[in-house]
Order: structure tokens, then C-alpha cells, then sequence
């Protein structure tokens, strides 16, 4: 019995990392970094602290969107760079939630105002079918359950609870190379790499790279 459970865990576990690591947007760099530096040697200036103060930024303003469910915010702290295009498989998914099959590139915004429009509408209409169910005091169709579902087997997540990031970020190492910066950090879920430019004297989060999984 404690063997199905294990293994059921694990299954359970494989497929959350599977649906995160799908919905994060990995992006892949066309650079080279070097070694980071590590939180020891972490230095302390303003272009450091602004650097950390983006990623932090682009954190909240997603928490904020999965309760609000206003985007406004995302092209002050994401942006579409060049040099950091999304994944193959990431670029997929951009052609799916925009319906836009014939795209041929796609930066990280892109990415994020696809995902989270397409995450807008199909919570709203999930909120809407529930809560005409609840109303008439029945449960749903199946009709209402398939439309719950988009033509690519995705169901979108549940709003937020709030408006507020509920996890701290542990940020691991710093790498400023001219107008790049790389950060690694802890999330809670996840260990990631995150992909920041300058542009007119301002940070920007323009991908990231999932470095490990720990449910």
C-alpha cells in the first residue's frame, strides 16, 4: 500500500513539473554568461539592487495579474529581446494560446501576455459556468465540462486568493555583463535562471531557464 502511494505521488509530482515547466515560458539564451557570481561575493551596488528589484517586480506584477487579472503592468518589467528568444516548445505554445499558427518568433512578453489573456478568458468563463451551475442548484453538463477544457487539453488555473506574492525569493548568484544581467535564484518550486537587458537605462526580465524542480 505504502509502494502505490509512493508511486502515485511521484506520478502526481511528474506532472505538475511537467504543466509548471510548460507554462514558464523557458527561454534560450544566445550568450554565454560565465560563472556567476555567488551570494558571497554578490556586490553591493545600485545596478545590483536594480537588477534584483526587476526580478522581485516581475514577481509581484504576476501575482497581482493572477488576482486581478490586469496586465497592464507586464511591458514595464517583461520584454521581447532578440537575443533571448523563446524555446521551440514555448514558441508552440504562443501559436496555440494566440491562435496564431503561422508565428515564427516570439519573444518573453510575448509569451506572457499570450498566456496570461488566454488564462483571463478561460477563468472567467470557468467562473461563469460554475457559478450558473451553483445558481440552478445542479451539477455540470458534460457540454459545460468539455468547454472548461481549450482544444490543446488545457484548463486554466483558479484565480488567486490574492493580489500578493506569498513565497520569498531566495536569490542565489548575479552576473552583470554590460547591458546583461543573469540572476539564479529559488522560488520555492523552483531553481531558476532569469535573463535580464537594459534598455534606456532601465532592467527588464527578457527570459529564463528552469534549472531544477523541487515539489
Amino acid at each position: 500500500m505504502e509502494n502505490k502511494k509512493l508511486i502515485s505521488r511521484m506520478f502526481l509530482f511528474s506532472i505538475l513539473a511537467t504543466i509548471v515547466f510548460g507554462l514558464l515560458g523557458f527561454s534560450k539564451p544566445s550568450i554565454n554568461f560565465g560563472q556567476p557570481i555567488t551570494s558571497e561575493k554578490m556586490p553591493d551596488t545600485p545596478e545590483t539592487k536594480e537588477v534584483i528589484k526587476t526580478v522581485e517586480r516581475s514577481y509581484d506584477n504576476e501575482a497581482e495579474a493572477g488576482y486581478t487579472f490586469d496586465i497592464t503592468k507586464f511591458s514595464d518589467v517583461f520584454i521581447n529581446a532578440p537575443r533571448f528568444p523563446v524555446s521551440a516548445g514555448t514558441l508552440e505554445t504562443v501559436r496555440e494560446l494566440t491562435n496564431n499558427p503561422s508565428l515564427e518568433s516570439a519573444g518573453y512578453l510575448d509569451y506572457k501576455l499570450a498566456f496570461y489573456s488566454w488564462r483571463i478568458n478561460a477563468t472567467i468563463h470557468a467562473e461563469k459556468v460554475k457559478e450558473k451551475a451553483k445558481k440552478e442548484n445542479r451539477a455540470l453538463t458534460d457540454e459545460e465540462r468539455k468547454s472548461l477544457i481549450d482544444n490543446n487539453g488545457r484548463i486554466a488555473p483558479a484565480r488567486s486568493q490574492n493580489p500578493t506574492r506569498s513565497l520569498p525569493l531566495n536569490i542565489l548568484s548575479v552576473k552583470i555583463n554590460n547591458d546583461i544581467a543573469t540572476v539564479v535564484l529559488d522560488d520555492g518550486p523552483w531553481t531558476l535562471e532569469m535573463y535580464l537587458v537594459l534598455v534606456d537605462k532601465k532592467w527588464y526580465v527578457a527570459g529564463v531557464n528552469g534549472l531544477a524542480f523541487h515539489p
